[in-house]
């Protein structure tokens, strides 16, 4: 009998022929879309408690460069995966847990525009473990993480097991950002070596190190000065969206979520700037992607960045804060409470996206210990306060000179590093103006006149 069950469980593993249902990503559908979906089994979950851990949540975010997929249980969830060839696929079991209605409704959806999954099958293969067959397109490494809870802001999420798919060929699709082979050499940086011994269970410390290679950029030391001569066309500004993917960022009263918005501004500032013919722009993402604080100085300083322009749409404790701000790195602390707060709110970014790509690398570390090279902070100092103007002419100021705080994601030494508040989402008419398309395309217009007129008083163009 026992010879019997164990042949019909190596066929199930070798073909993925699970009774589970296919989980839920449509061709249009983010998976923001998934959170209406599951509430209300999460809510039966907490009233119907079992002695097995329930998976509330299941969401995936797909994009050019990586694909996750995040499992949400109400405990520390214990997981265990490896990887089978012929065809390409990922199986992750899920241990103590069992087949709910939060998988089991998620079905019959296609995979057509992730790159890296073509489907997914879920089963009971015991009766304590949930296993989950994730088939590939392509050849694909993966790394995974376990997150605490963390309820901040507008996103209150339980525990997580975090899966990163990415293609282990180093190679993406041609409609990827031109930083996506930056963003997946770090990706491979802290990939898992083998997956076969991998365990997504908290505090696993037998974590494998992997082996430089020459796809992984060097990084060089900080430079002591701004370069201060550039060809026309070759000032370039890197543009940095807040938050996405897991990340939502701030969230207004009527749903507005704040990695949305700055993305369009982002792509609308990208283009003003790509049009002048004076410099050019590339982004840390131009999708919904999450990309931790650190990787995206270090993709800015890769790319050898002039300008680093982050920019985010906050919220405040209290909905009638407004006005436009424009922040600079300070190491003596910040200039003020409301500076402190801003802050603390954008640094928590890798607490609810999780580090999964934080890179072990040692000059990568280096970049953030030494930032007390003063030319860096007066030329931030100069394209803030002219960015913080420019501003002027399209909203209120939250304060009319420029904050100071210690934002991780301005850290870059040698690259004037500002992050502009566009508006707050958390105050309703600010959140009716950044609905407005026509709003964020003058955000972008008037950051863009700040970069030219520091750009033409501060960097000589031969």
């Amino acid at each position: 009998m026992s010879d019997s069950i164990n042949q019909k469980r190596r066929e199930l593993i070798k073909f993925g022929l699970f009774s589970g249902l296919t989980l839920f990503v449509s061709r249009t559908a983010q998976a923001d879309d998934l959170l209406d979906q599951i509430g209300t089994d999460s809510a039966n979950v907490t009233n119907n408690r079992s002695t097995r851990n329930q998976i509330i949540s299941v969401r995936i975010w797909p994009s050019d460069v990586y694909t996750r997929l995040t499992i949400e249980g109400d405990r520390s969830i214990q997981a265990k995966y490896f990887n089978l060839q012929n065809p390409n696929r990922f199986v992750i079991d899920i241990l103590g847990s069992e087949l709910n209605a939060v998988l089991k409704n998620l079905s019959n959806n296609q995979f057509d525009n992730d790159p890296i999954i073509s489907s997914i099958k879920v089963g009971q293969f015991d009766p304590t473990t949930v296993r989950i067959v994730v088939y590939a397109k392509q050849s694909v490494s993966a790394q995974t993480q376990s997150i605490s809870p963390v309820s901040l802001g507008g996103v209150s999420y339980k525990h997580r097991y975090v899966f990163d798919m990415y293609p282990s060929n180093g190679k993406v699709s041609q409609s990827a950002n031109k930083l996506d082979d930056q963003l997946l050499a770090f990706l491979q940086l802290n990939a898992d070596d083998h997956p076969s011994d991998n365990s997504g269970a908290p505090n696993n410390s037998s974590r494998p190190t992997t082996t430089r290679t020459q796809d992984i950029p060097v990084i060089s030391e900080p430079s002591s000065s701004m370069l201060s001569t550039k060809r026309k066309g070759q000032i370039l500004v890197m543009i940095d969206p807040g938050h996405g993917g897991e990340d939502p960022g701030a969230i207004g009263a009527l749903g507005t979520k704040e990695k949305n918005v700055v993305l369009d501004i982002g792509k609308k500032l990208r283009d003003l700037i790509n049009d002048s013919g004076v410099m050019q722009a590339q982004m840390t993402r131009n999708q919904d992607i999450f990309i931790p604080l650190a990787t995206r100085v270090a993709i800015a300083r890769k790319a050898k960045a002039d300008i680093f322009v982050s920019i985010h749409a906050d919220a405040f404790s209290s909905p009638a804060a407004r006005g436009s701000s424009v922040f600079v790195l300070s190491e003596q602390g910040a200039s003020s409470a409301f500076a402190k707060y801003i802050a603390v709110s954008q640094n928590n970014a890798d607490l609810i996206g999780g580090m999964s790509f934080q890179t072990r690398d040692s000059i990568v570390s280096k970049i953030l210990l030494d930032m007390a090279q003063g030319m860096t902070m007066r030329n931030s100092t100069k394209l803030g306060q002219i960015v913080l103007n420019k501003m002027g002419a399209i909203n209120k100021l939250h304060n009319n000179n420029i904050e100071r705080a210690g934002f991780a994601v301005l850290k870059a030494p040698d690259i004037p590093s500002i992050l502009v508040e566009s508006a707050f989402v958390s105050n309703p008419t600010e959140e009716e103006l950044l609905m407005s398309e026509d709003f964020r395309q003058k955000v972008a217009q008037q950051i863009f006149a700040g970069l030219q007129q520091y750009a033409k008083q501060n960097i000589r163009i031969s």
